[in-house]
């Protein structure tokens, strides 16, 4: 019998769809002409008997007492559900409303999200609840003695019983289905933020269905595989203190974390970079609004990754985000700087430039250059004094060596074809 999400049905005529019925009931006519009377009263009484299978409901399953869990609807679910089965007892042709309505009950406790254990609690709490007023309404109008109802008993429980599986195999797929297409909706909503900007009233609704703070402390990590060992993640990862979401983004995986009060750090150690993997990592951002300038500034990051296996923090990076984000203006600096070079035999050049490189990592020091390139200092000197010449630049004035610094990093980046003047835009522009 539907409950209460609706009362069941009863439906002691349809043997074939529920089994044989037993002896007594199929020997006794007596007994279905009294199920029959039994029906027909217990319909006359419409919603003061409804109203009493709904009150026995809340006062038996608390979840359905109280006001802010209940559904809404359960006194309309309970009287329809009551008179379908009642007249499914009556006419055996209705079964087929019975069923339908039993579905689309199941279906929609599932969307509503309701617990299923719930239901069902309430259903059979319902389905006890008519079954006493069937024996109620022929002892109180005289409709013969009560206990010609047991020989109907078997048949009105496997009924209900039935029902019951009915709505939990409705429920069960309904909640599959609203899996996915939240999921789906997880999906579009997250894309949505992550390209746009604006519109205060979409961010707010994101919030709610992305179960995220609107003010959130939030960084984004976009994740490249280069072929042929790279593998994207096909899922978030788990860290501990820090909620994730995984969103597909073309070639890549976008990565975003909430970090509650926690520091960047913790993100970032647990994300992995295994082999043919490359992940750049946006500052900490405030906000949802602010998720699609995250996104832009991991990208940045990871156009400055070294090699495959690294995890690159923007906020670590900043000279070299600033180069990769306007790619013509750093291939004219390259150009610029470094263009002299590129009349020399290759293997001097490099010899030159690696010399010029390990020097500057060295903090200046031509003595610790000499020891980490195997050779004398004053080969490191001679070195550094043929670069200025061929170069014009002077490595003791401060704007000299930034210019310096900043055009092998563009070098580096960008390849030999920035100096040369033949770097092409990088083709997904200022958006990554």
């Amino acid at each position: 019998m539907h409950n209460g999400s609706a009362a069941g049905s009863i439906r002691p005529r349809f043997p074939a769809d529920f089994g044989a019925p037993s002896a007594d009931s199929a020997a006794d006519p007596s007994a279905l002409l009294l199920f029959d009377r039994a029906c027909r009263s217990l319909l006359a009484y419409g919603t003061d008997f409804t109203d009493g299978v709904v009150a026995r409901i809340r006062a038996e399953v608390p979840y359905y007492a109280d006001p802010v869990l209940a559904p809404s609807d359960v006194r309309t679910t309970v009287r329809t559900g009551i008179r379908h089965g009642l007249e499914t007892g009556l006419d055996p042709s209705r079964i087929v409303d019975v069923e339908r309505y039993t579905r689309e009950l199941g279906i929609r406790r599932a969307e509503q999200g309701r617990p299923l254990d719930e239901v069902l609690h309430a259903f059979r709490v319902a389905g006890s609840g008519v079954w006493n007023g069937l024996v109620g309404v022929v002892e109180r109008d005289g409709l013969g003695e009560a206990r010609g109802l047991v020989h109907v008993a078997e048949m009105v429980w496997k009924s209900n019983d039935r029902d019951a599986v009915m709505v939990a195999d409705a429920y069960r797929q309904a909640v599959e289905g609203v899996a996915g297409r939240h999921a789906e909706r997880v999906r579009l909503i997250l894309a949505a933020l992550l390209e746009a900007r604006g519109e205060p009233g979409f961010t707010r609704s994101a919030a709610d269905v992305l179960d995220l703070p609107l003010d959130g402390r939030f960084a984004v990590a976009v994740v490249e595989a280069t072929p042929p060992y790279g593998r994207l993640p096909g899922g978030a990862p788990e860290i501990a203190g820090v909620r994730v979401l995984h969103q597909a983004w073309g070639h890549r995986v976008v990565l975003v974390a909430h970090l509650a009060d926690g520091p960047l750090d913790t993100f970032v150690t647990g994300l992995a970079a295994g082999p043919g993997l490359r992940i750049g990592v946006s500052p900490v951002v405030p906000g949802l609004e602010s998720l699609a300038r995250a996104r832009d500034m991991a990208g940045l990051a990871l156009r400055t990754c070294r090699g495959d296996g690294e995890i690159a923090r923007l906020d670590g990076r900043l000279p070299e985000g600033l180069l990769v984000s306007r790619p013509d203006l750093s291939a004219a600096l390259t150009q610029r700087v470094l263009r002299p070079l590129y009349d020399l035999d290759p293997v001097d050049r490099e010899m030159l430039l690696d010399t010029v490189n390990v020097w500057i990592e060295s903090g200046g020091s031509t003595a610790q250059a000499a020891r980490r390139m195997f050779c004398h200092r004053n080969t490191v000197l001679n070195r550094l004094r043929r670069f200025e010449q061929i170069t014009g630049l002077a490595l003791a004035r401060p704007r000299d060596l930034v210019h310096l610094t900043l055009a092998l990093d563009a070098h580096r980046l960008l390849g030999p074809a920035a100096a040369l003047g033949t770097a092409e835009p990088d083709p997904d522009g200022q958006r990554t």
